[in-house]
């Protein structure tokens, strides 16, 4: 039988790309991980990346050479990536680690003056493209961008998506979306534009109050936005909009244009200005601006103000975080019943998790993967059980769980460690410095102004006092019933020049991980919280929102002091007291006791 495209495997896939690049005089090939919305997770239709390599982690960027190639991610997936990469003649680059060349690096090194590098326009970022000709015009190298080489080699690649468009209400959102284009449109004032493009997908669905499904997990769809002082445009294939959608659209006076239009649109503007995000606007947009156009490069104005959450929305996100604790609390008990018998999996695990949160009528999916990891597996950090592979879950050892859902007020993420029976010392120890290195963030008083990176620091010092840390970052923000990743703060060693306000949420999710034997982690969602003001200055706090008992079993309680004891038993008092009253019968008595104060 003759052996099609569609049944190569890794290496006979590379060789057909390899080939499609002979044919164009390409030298070098980049896939990245995203879609033309720079999209942290993209529909089927983009991931090239995972269907040519087999990796499938959330970030990583491919580079194909004539005669090799190499895949660049960052620290959380490096075990993953070691495994899906082996046999398949890709090399893997680790990225930030010592004596790991950057991707344009490694480009210029490893091509002859004036070859070509190629990639998809429309899925490369401004700055991405950037950072890589600042090494390129070294040697000449020119680029090539008008080629998607995957549609030479992919024959089944997805469809793009077409899934319905509908509305979320304005009594959810908190604001109108005529309040949400004023406060873009003043921003756009303030910097001197006269046009502002929107293209992140989570930006877009907040101004416009919708949501989608073209994502797994992340409530969105696929469309751009055009923005001026007296008009919006929602490029959008309106068919796939319900008809109360199209009716609010209509009613505030959106108009509606086809997705494909974007490009022509932009190419249409003449001597005024446009703002722009170059970390969301990729390059083939970017080359169909005028020459004659001023463009301002800054961060979009729909992710700044989308971060800051309004009363309504943190009055909602309270309902929603104690409706997903039962849920949690319910599915704890249960799996305390179950560890014991020897007999559950990681999938089993995953598959009974989705239906405690699914017997809430709110719920509408989770908000990530589960990341369900025992013992080994828990120090892949990004591991996703799979039915062929699953470990089955023993009455000994440590077993992470770290999941989220979706709801209309609000996105979850959750992860908590669980003792499963007998445990060495050094598990204990590393779950109480998890512990610990959690309780120093959410114990944190910082002062106006103060950026991610200085809380990052504050949180890994219990594990750098004992020559520990974990490869990756502490916190990021979250979306409100849309990605579980939101910009545009965050908490890690990257310094981002985004002070935090009042308003944002930060998850807190240390860890501790151990190839071969267990991955630790311990996350709760934090609201930023005005706290005091003296002669000093503003000074603000971080409230929980996460609402569930924190196993007590594998602690070592010398290692904790005062005040960490003391926040533990203050956390579990306001678990107690939250979720009390929504719990019953045996749900409520092993609440009762997995909250008992040391």
């Amino acid at each position: 039988m003759t052996t099609t495209i569609n049944e190569l495997k890794a290496p006979e896939k590379l060789a057909a790309l390899q080939s499609a690049m002979k044919s164009q005089n390409i030298h070098a090939w980049i896939i990245p991980s995203s879609d033309p919305h720079e999209s942290e997770y993209a529909a089927d239709h983009w991931n090239g990346r995972a269907w040519l390599s087999g990796f499938d982690g959330s970030a990583g960027t491919v580079v194909i050479l004539q005669e090799q190639a190499a895949l660049w991610t960052d620290g959380r997936y490096f075990l993953q990536a070691e495994e899906q990469l082996a046999g398949t003649g890709i090399e893997l680059m680790k990225q930030g680690q010592p004596n790991v060349p950057a991707i344009n690096k490694w480009v210029t090194d490893n091509l002859d003056d004036g070859q070509v590098v190629g990639f998809d326009g429309k899925v490369m970022s401004l700055n991405f493209v950037r950072n890589l000709q600042k090494s390129f015009d070294s040697k000449n190298l020119s680029l090539k961008t008008d080629l998607d080489l995957l549609n030479d080699v992919w024959k089944d690649r997805p469809a793009m998506p077409t899934e319905p468009v509908f509305l979320h209400s304005d009594k959810m959102a908190g604001k109108t979306r005529e309040e949400k284009l004023a406060e873009v449109r003043a921003e756009m004032a303030e910097a001197g534009a006269d046009h502002a493009l929107v293209t992140a997908l989570d930006d877009i669905a907040w101004l416009f109050n919708l949501r989608g499904s073209d994502v797994e997990c992340n409530p969105v769809f696929l469309a751009y936005a055009h923005i001026t002082h007296d008009s919006a445009q929602l490029f959008v294939d309106d068919s796939r909009i319900e008809k109360e959608s199209l009716a609010a659209l209509e009613a505030s006076s959106v108009e509606l244009r086809a997705y494909s239009e974007i490009a022509n649109s932009l190419s249409s503007l003449n001597k005024e200005a446009l703002l722009i995000d170059p970390a969301t606007t990729c390059q083939w947009l970017f080359d169909a601006i005028p020459d004659s156009v001023k463009v301002i490069e800054a961060t979009s104005p729909a992710r700044n103000l989308k971060a800051v959450k309004n009363p309504v929305e943190i009055k909602r996100m309270n309902d929603c975080h104690r409706r997903d604790g039962v849920a949690i609390v319910r599915f704890m008990r249960w799996l305390e019943g179950q560890i014991p018998t020897g007999t559950l999996t990681e999938v089993a695990l995953d598959e009974s998790l989705q239906a405690f949160r699914a017997q809430a009528p709110e719920f509408k999916g989770p908000s990530f993967p589960t990341i369900a990891g025992y013992a080994s597996n828990g120090a892949v950090i990004h591991y996703r059980a799979e039915e062929e592979t699953c470990l089955t879950i023993q009455p000994k050892g440590l077993l992470l769980v770290d999941s989220g859902g979706q709801y209309p007020d609000g996105t979850t993420d959750i992860t908590r460690t669980f003792a499963c029976g007998e445990m060495t010392e050094e598990e204990k120890k590393d779950y109480t410095l998890v512990l610990k290195c959690h309780i120093n963030l959410a114990r944190a008083r910082f002062l106006r102004g103060t950026r991610g990176v200085q809380l990052d620091m504050l949180a890994r010092q219990p594990a750098w006092a004992e020559g520990q840390n974990y490869n990756h970052g502490t916190g990021h923000g979250v979306g409100y019933f849309l990605n579980v990743h939101e910009g545009p703060h965050s908490v890690s060693q990257n310094f981002l020049n985004v002070p935090l306000k009042p308003g944002m949420l930060i998850t807190n999710e240390p860890g501790m991980y151990r190839n071969g034997k267990h991955g630790i982690r311990i996350e709760n969602i934090m609201l930023v919280e005005e706290d005091i003001k003296t002669e000093f200055g503003e000074f603000y706090k971080l409230r929980d929102l996460t609402l569930a008992p924190i196993d007590k079993r594998p602690l070592l309680l010398n290692m904790l002091n005062n005040e960490e004891i003391e926040w533990l038993n203050t956390y579990h008092s306001k678990v107690r007291s939250e979720l009390s009253p929504l719990l019953d019968g045996e749900d409520l008595e092993w609440l009762i006791k997995a909250t008992e104060v040391i």
